[in-house]
């Protein structure tokens, strides 16, 4: 029997759950996200949760492909700047000084150079119907990259409004 808690629910607040963030490539464009979760290991699958109205959610939904990247905390300033400007405004890439290289497996989508790990994915499915505000998608995943052991990484995290994390120390993004 399904029960509706609506009412007794807490506002939305993500000071108790970082949320380690990933720069998703689609097509041309970038964007950080801190909504996605590795839902499957064999097949190896994303969800990642994407904000209607989002210029990268019609790019995956055009191109039906995306690569999601980690990048050090040293690379954290333009990752997060990438989240405040859009593609439908200019190519990211001239305006935040990265750089693209080639995709092994994806048809219109590049990585961006610098990162710790990358995945190409495909979309596997667009999960409709449960939400009025996100779009949500499983990505299988086509090929990894990276070099960087687990230990050797200082993920950038999400805390609250503009407040980041890494082990150890804190940042606040300028606006």
């Amino acid at each position: 029997m399904f029960v509706d808690a609506t009412p007794n629910m807490a506002a939305f607040n993500t000071k108790f759950f970082p949320q380690h963030i990933t720069l998703l490539s689609v097509g041309g464009n970038i964007m950080p996200m801190g909504y996605w979760t590795v839902i499957s290991k064999e097949p190896f699958r994303f969800l990642i949760c994407m904000q209607l109205g989002n210029y990268s959610l019609e790019l995956v939904r055009r191109y039906r492909e995306a690569a999601l990247h980690f990048f050090p905390w040293k690379e954290r300033e333009w990752v997060v700047k990438a989240g405040h400007i859009s593609g439908r405004d200019g190519q990211k890439s001239e305006r935040l000084g990265f750089n693209w290289q080639p995709a092994e497996k994806l048809a219109h989508t590049q990585l961006v150079e610098g990162f710790d790990s990358a995945y190409e994915t495909v979309v596997y499915r667009e999960l409709e119907g449960l939400s009025g505000e996100f779009a949500l998608f499983v990505l299988d995943v086509v090929a990894t990259h990276g070099t960087v052991r687990p230990m050797q990484r200082a993920p950038i995290f999400f805390l609250s409004l503009k407040d980041f994390a890494t082990l150890g120390e804190k940042w606040k993004a300028p606006r």
